[in-house]
């Protein structure tokens, strides 16, 4: 299956069981409430040059640092059935895919849904697309939610991710993400990249709040442009408020952190410093 950027993506288109036995000091295990703590993943595209060269490879060195899952953005000629026989030798899951707009249209969605199915998948995210007025983005909520209807069915969630133009961008007052979300059904996600809403002036305390039990995952970013390492921001900027963040999404449905870094795809050494970031918050 050819390899997909995130920008071809976007020209595309463009909780689980409650465990009953854990240990209170393993990762997974702690509890906050009566859920278990979100889990941390990372988003491939973050280290999407070194997949390139060696995916098996960067995916031991990404649960060597600690993470329990990864985000595809792209599934580098692979199959499915491959994908997943080289997740479950690793001891990673698939903790999402960024998959175009026109994937989960009524002409792809079913082959979505089963190459999801063998690789392990339940949520598929949108990472971008466009609408030039309000009606487009209400004609746009409606597609994603005929597709999770649809998606539910196989145990799936469909979602889309954003970027800073949803919120930047208003119709009437109203902000893209707002006017999208107002149409959808409740079982569309929302994955809030929190990074670019901070950088596009807005808070995603609000957004997790204003829309409760639609943030399965949420995306782990300082904001953008910066040095790519949770919790480190330009001199003279304002970060990511994490305590919040991470406080308002554990007393919603999130079941994922996951981390995404756009600083430097050949290294993996920004995926490394986030790790640590949330390990030092008690959230890895």
């Amino acid at each position: 299956m050819k390899c997909f950027s995130r920008r071809d993506f976007i020209k595309a288109g463009a909780a689980g069981a409650v465990m009953t036995s854990l240990s209170l000091t393993s990762n997974a295990g702690a509890i906050i409430g009566k859920r278990a703590k979100p889990k941390v993943g990372v988003q491939l595209y973050s280290v999407r040059e070194l997949c390139k060269n060696d995916l098996v490879g960067t995916l031991k060195a990404i649960k060597a640092i600690g993470y329990e899952g990864v985000e595809f953005a792209g599934y580098y000629g692979k199959s499915a059935k491959e994908l997943r026989q080289m997740l479950d030798d690793i001891g990673l899951l698939a903790c999402g895919t960024h998959t175009g707009l026109a994937t989960i249209g009524p002409d792809q969605l079913a082959a979505t849904i089963e190459f999801n199915q063998e690789l392990g998948n339940k949520y598929l995210i949108v990472p971008g697309m466009k609408g030039p007025d309000a009606q487009a983005w209400i004609n746009l909520a409606r597609q994603f939610s005929a597709a999770a209807e649809t998606a539910k069915r196989s145990g799936m969630f469909v979602g889309y991710h954003n970027h800073q133009h949803e919120f930047k961008d208003k119709f009437d007052g109203k902000c893209k993400w707002e006017i999208f979300f107002d149409n959808t059904a409740p079982d569309v996600c929302q994955q809030l990249d929190v990074g670019h809403v901070v950088s596009a002036g807005d808070d995603p305390v609000y957004w997790l709040k204003k829309y409760p039990n639609r943030s399965r995952t949420l995306h782990a970013k300082e904001i953008y442009p910066g040095p790519g390492i949770l919790g480190q921001v330009p001199e003279g900027k304002t970060g990511v408020n994490w305590d919040a963040v991470f406080a308002a999404a554990e007393a919603d449905v999130t079941e994922w952190y996951i981390v995404e870094t756009e600083a430097d795809p050949k290294s993996i050494e920004n995926v490394r410093g986030c790790f640590e970031f949330l390990k030092a918050k008690g959230r890895a």
